[in-house]
């Protein structure tokens, strides 16, 4: 096992060692706790070894489900090993729930449900108060991450979010919203990184919407250390009850599989591929040209494919019509595709 040899980054919770192993860093989670920026600071008692467990679970979570993460093992109470990453100074927020921020900014009523996740991104930078950001600052004016980085990262958080989602409604828990930090290792690989716990999740009851995450810390709603501890045993119930046989019996799989399935509207749009010519697409733009469209360009002709899809969530119904695309209905060699799920 890697052997801590001396600190290389103390956060706000968290402190990170080398290890005799320069890919492999060790994280100390403390029972420190900030909010707005660190303007505000306590101890939250026995929260870093509630984080730390989490943390493992959640990540071993989204690992099993096809997430690539930083995480290696969980070693002590609160420490995990994990690999060595550079962080990408970008705050990745999903919202499912208008709170927070979203609530200052647009003046709407805290609890409302969007109509669809939102993914936003904030620079990772204190002294600027992370402030939000647009795609052409992070591309053009910052230059830390690419489209095709973003899309990326943006399609691995609606992933996580909806693994999230599934598993936590099953333990009696919205997750309202959360903040999830990528870094690249030494390879170039792409990971899901920092940690997942509620010091960086909105967790609320799904009866009562009672707050179970940091705001009880930033509001001061009190038994701060009890809601963490409710998220750590529903978490540790959740991952206890996933690991059993799901049936008993060929009746009861049956039943089950019948009654959960819900049904999906997909549409799938493919388009050829942007370096790959398309005769049929030019034909019809110098057509437009000579028709007097002058400002016509890059003009591509696809094709639109809608059906229906039963499946026990979102995102397994995404992970069969990905599946279906990359074997038939579109050609990935020369061609994009794009799945919508209502």
């Amino acid at each position: 096992m890697p052997t801590a040899t001396k600190p290389i980054y103390s956060g706000k919770a968290k402190d990170i060692f080398e290890t005799d192993d320069s890919d492999v860093l060790r994280a100390y989670f403390r029972d420190s706790a900030t909010a707005f920026n660190a303007q505000k600071k306590g101890e939250i008692h026995g929260k870093g070894k509630v984080n730390a467990t989490i943390s493992a679970l959640l990540f071993t979570l989204v690992e099993k489900n096809g997430i690539k993460t930083h995480f290696i093992k969980q070693i002590s109470d609160n420490e995990l090993l994990v690999k060595r990453v550079q962080i990408i100074p970008l705050e990745v927020i999903v919202r499912n729930i208008a709170a927070g921020s979203l609530c200052k900014r647009l003046g709407i009523k805290e609890g409302k449900v969007l109509k669809t996740p939102i993914v936003e991104f904030s620079y990772k930078n204190d002294e600027l108060g992370d402030p939000l950001l647009t795609r052409a600052y992070i591309k053009n004016a910052l230059e830390i991450a690419d489209d095709k980085t973003l899309d990326y990262i943006t399609e691995v958080t609606l992933k996580a979010n909806e693994i999230f989602k599934d598993f936590f409604l099953k333990n009696e828990i919205k997750v309202v919203d959360f903040k999830l930090e990528y870094g690249t290792d030494k390879d170039g690989n792409l990971l899901l990184a920092d940690e997942l716990s509620p010091d960086n999740f909105r967790f609320w009851d799904a009866k009562t919407n009672e707050k179970l995450d940091k705001d009880r810390f930033r509001q001061d709603l009190g038994n701060v250390e009890g809601a963490y501890q409710e998220i750590l045993k529903r978490v540790k119930s959740g991952i206890q009850d996933s690991a059993k046989p799901q049936h008993t019996s060929t009746q009861a799989h049956q039943h089950t599989s019948t009654s959960a399935h819900k049904h999906f509207n997909i549409k799938v749009q493919v388009l050829p591929k942007k370096d790959i010519l398309d005769p049929q697409g030019q034909a019809v733009e110098k057509a437009l040209i000579s028709l007097g469209y002058k400002d016509v360009r890059d003009l591509k002709i696809g094709k639109e494919i809608v059906f229906k899809v039963s499946a026990d969530s979102e995102l397994k119904a995404k992970s069969q019509v990905k599946e279906m695309c990359e074997k038939l209905l579109a050609n990935p060699v020369i061609e994009d595709y794009l799945i919508e799920i209502k």
